[in-house]
């Protein structure tokens, strides 16, 4: 129950399972209506052949007693009550086994009955009646027929219906049976066939999860199936409108981010050039602290120039072999001078080749803010490890540092655009981290964040596919 409960209410959830019902509500439908008009049919041969054959022994005994009435007319006899009666014994002794039957004058009178024969009522019209008779304290219902013979008397043939109607209900049985029967079989045809029917959907879904985020081009619709088509136009207008929107707010993004460089420089080479002309230490000292927060500004300004052509162009990245070990190297060699100045500890292996499938341009970009920021932010003589190794066929690149003891929450936060753990003195943007995730986001390479040596340090590894 605990297994398959669950499953049940997910099952109920899907379209599948909604079609399954349909079709089966409407394959028990017409079961059913076959099954009844098979019935009603059987019924009506079934009562049919009942009154065939009530006819069939009338017509018998009719002919019997005519031409008994003809051979006693032609002795010059007169047909009497007697003679009647010899008639009818004579008719019986023939071999005459059928069903009960039953003999009235034309008056109404009782001439004789069969000794099966139940007392019936005594004709006023010739056809078949319907008759309830209680003997012995059982009730039996019987189909009578009366007719009039050569107008000398009325003849009445009946038959209990107890038989017919058992066959009824067996006939009936029969009819639903293999319906009970083929109802199992008729679920799971249903299911198979439910399933091969939506295997578009699951391919169109397949095709759309296996996208990237930002790749935005508009779905394929040759070879869908008609009645697929209208959702798909829906999501290619979707994705259309939202490729416009990212695409203006990349311009943006880029466009205010280069308009601010250009002043921000100028302002930087002024403010240079009164620090060389400052002779008062305090002057001195409050250029120091306005240069340090441009310096800021511009390094901001240059990490959302980098993050803005990423988004713009992640989508559309030629994509090649690149080295990883490389890379690593040369940026390692442009932080080199970080290494000596805090003491650090690096644990770099020499001599081998990452090689994953990427763009070199922006890889480099992400190696070189993941080592920034593990030189920036490790505390002096701490250690740095850069290493990469084969994990079930993917490539996990990873970058671990020494750094003050965080929660799962404060690592969650740390690709947020413009986050600064509180209490961080070293001057940053924010974003270095953002364009790690950005670019790994691209590759279609998981970023994860955790702890090293419990909740001492930072790990920062990314799963690059095989």
């Amino acid at each position: 129950g605990k297994v398959s409960w669950p499953y049940f209410q997910r099952l109920r959830e899907t379209l599948r399972f909604r079609m399954i019902i349909i079709a089966l509500c409407v394959h028990l439908g017409i079961w059913f209506v076959a099954a009844l008009a098979s019935s009603i049919t059987a019924v009506n041969v079934i009562l049919q052949s009942l009154d065939e054959e009530l006819e069939s022994q009338v017509q018998y005994m009719e002919f019997s007693s005519r031409l008994f009435i003809a051979f006693i007319g032609s002795l010059e006899i007169s047909v009497d009550e007697n003679i009647g009666m010899r008639g009818i014994t004579l008719s019986e002794k023939i071999g005459w086994e059928g069903n009960p039957m039953l003999f009235w004058d034309m008056n109404g009178k009782m001439i004789y009955r069969t000794a099966n024969a139940p007392l019936f009522d005594a004709p006023t019209s010739p056809g078949f009646f319907e008759d309830t008779v209680v003997r012995n304290g059982e009730k039996s219902r019987w189909r009578v027929l009366y007719k009039p013979v050569a107008d000398t008397f009325w003849v009445a043939v009946a038959v209990d219906t107890r038989e017919s109607r058992q066959a009824i209900v067996r006939v009936a049985i029969e009819a639903l049976y293999p319906m009970v029967l083929i109802i199992p079989f008729t679920i799971i045809g249903i299911y198979l066939g439910t399933a091969r029917g939506l295997r578009p959907i699951a391919k169109v879904a397949e095709a759309v999860g296996s996208r990237s985020p930002m790749s935005l081009e508009p779905v394929d619709t040759d070879g869908i199936h008609q009645e697929l088509r209208p959702m798909l136009d829906a999501l290619n207008g979707l994705l259309g409108r939202l490729s416009l929107a990212l695409e203006n707010e990349h311009r943006f993004t880029a466009n205010a981010a280069h308009e601010l460089k250009t002043p921000l420089t100028a302002i930087k080479a002024e403010l240079q050039m009164h620090q060389r002309s400052a002779r008062d230490p305090a002057t001195a000292a409050i250029l120091g602290s306005i240069a340090s927060r441009v310096d800021r500004a511009v390094y901001t300004v240059r990490q959302l120039l980098v993050l803005a052509q990423i988004e713009s162009r992640g989508a559309s990245l030629e994509k090649s072999w690149v080295d990883l070990h490389q890379l690593a190297e040369q940026s390692l060699a442009d932080h080199g001078h970080l290494i000596v100045e805090r003491k650090l500890q690096l644990e770099f292996p020499e001599g081998e080749q990452w090689f994953v499938q990427g763009q070199p341009e922006s890889l480099g970009i992400m190696l070189g803010n993941l080592l920034a920021n593990a030189f920036h932010y490790t505390p002096v003589g701490g250690r740095i490890q850069v290493r990469a190794q084969l994990v079930t066929g993917t490539t996990v690149f990873s970058v671990a540092n020494d750094y003050a003891p965080m929660t799962d929450k404060e690592r969650k936060l740390l690709a947020d655009r413009f986050y600064r753990r509180p209490g961080t003195d070293h001057p940053g943007a924010g974003v270095g981290l953002s364009i790690v995730h950005r670019v790994a986001e691209v590759h279609q390479a998981p970023l994860e964040i955790s702890g090293w040596h419990g909740d001492e340090g930072l790990l920062i590894s990314i799963r690059f596919p095989a």
